[in-house]
């Protein structure tokens, strides 16, 4: 049966395609090439006897059927309805796949070296007029359907649902995921999570020293984060700060999108139906879905498949301002931050340059 269903994937119109499988046929071909090759598809045990595995086709329509898929739709027994395939076999093949995927990792995901962060950085610059921004960091919750089985699940309550994970997320100005950090439970705050990446611990192995990522008023302040203006309670904030603030938020838009994105196309990030119990695997299990569906984000982003976003959001230019020739205004914003000077001193420099060099001129 699981072969019949791929013969009428085959016969669905574009739009339909799209629809099933979150992802254009020319994308779906393409990424079936990157994985079939991979030994998790040989046979049990990745030995050349024993009984032949399912066409690798079919295990990837069952696991794009998962993560495809908010609620009920990524059970067993609905996979079991769908494709005709036994009980527990869903969830070995979706397995398979993800093992597969998670191999590309090296490939697909990480953080861009000095060559590409400068062209990451021009390319911020003369779409909003940030100078020296490699990437967007924004924290996001994943809902769990079912409530923990550990004694922290109190834990988990987020901010907006139920019971969450956590996840910090820093994408470039093209969308593309270059970092993450997925594991804390809903309550952690997202400062809470960046002080832990590798990222925030070790800048100087991400950044040159005129580099830095940009957040929102969750984060704080350093040489290599820039942060939004925080409205303290009962005064008013500054036009300038009101100003820096607007304009850097069209910068972090990008990061919204990056996370809508990600989970209008994987709706399973919406609603994850994946027990955590007091069994380390099982919260290991969700992580590496988790870090295949990130990766999967990004390879479909490489075959230029964000042509078709708008199935998944809505997406507007953002291109306001163009800053394009500004790189020699930029003297103070060239050099490193002394490790003695106050955390905000970035920040200020950002302000000074947009108050000399864009509000003013």
């Amino acid at each position: 049966m699981i072969e019949q269903s791929a013969n009428e994937y085959r016969w669905l119109n574009d739009d339909e395609f799209l629809q099933k499988c979150r992802m254009s046929r020319f994308a779906f071909d393409w990424v079936l090439d990157q994985i079939e090759d991979c030994p998790v598809f040989t046979t049990v045990g990745n030995k050349k006897e024993g009984r032949p595995q399912a066409p690798v086709i079919h295990q990837l329509m069952v696991f794009l059927k998962c993560i495809g898929t908010e609620g009920s739709g990524t059970a067993s027994k609905n996979q079991r309805n769908m494709f005709g395939i036994g009980e527990g076999t869903s969830d070995v093949y979706r397995d398979r796949v993800m093992k597969a995927i998670r191999k590309l990792k090296p490939i697909y995901y990480g953080w861009p070296d000095k060559e590409e962060r400068k062209k990451l950085a021009k390319k911020v610059l003369k779409k909003t007029g940030f100078p020296n921004v490699v990437g967007i960091a924004d924290g996001t919750l994943f809902p769990l359907a079912f409530e923990p089985q550990t004694e922290d699940a109190p834990d988990y309550k987020g901010r907006k649902h139920l019971y969450t994970l956590t996840v910090m997320i820093v994408c470039d100005y093209n969308r593309k995921i270059r970092f993450y950090h997925a594991g804390f439970p809903g309550s952690a705050h997202d400062m809470r999570v960046y002080r832990n990446m590798d990222l925030f611990l070790n800048p100087r192995n991400y950044f040159s020293e005129n580099e830095f990522n940009l957040g929102d008023s969750a984060f704080s302040n350093s040489p290599y984060m820039v942060a939004s203006f925080k409205k303290q309670h009962g005064e008013e904030m500054t036009e300038e700060h009101e100003k820096f603030n607007k304009l850097l938020s069209k910068v972090r838009m990008r990061s919204e999108h990056t996370i809508g994105i990600l989970k209008g196309r994987f709706p399973w990030l919406r609603s994850i139906r994946m027990k955590i119990t007091t069994e380390k695997k099982s919260l290991r299990r969700i992580l590496r879905l988790v870090e295949a569906t990130i990766i999967l984000h990004n390879m479909l982003l490489t075959c230029n498949e964000n042509m078709e976003m708008k199935a998944w959001i809505d997406e507007d230019d953002i291109s306001a301002y163009d800053a394009e020739g500004r790189e020699e205004d930029q003297t103070e914003l060239m050099k490193a931050v002394p490790e003695w000077m106050p955390n905000d001193t970035r920040r200020n420099q950002l302000l000074q340059h947009f108050h000399d060099y864009v509000w003013h001129s």
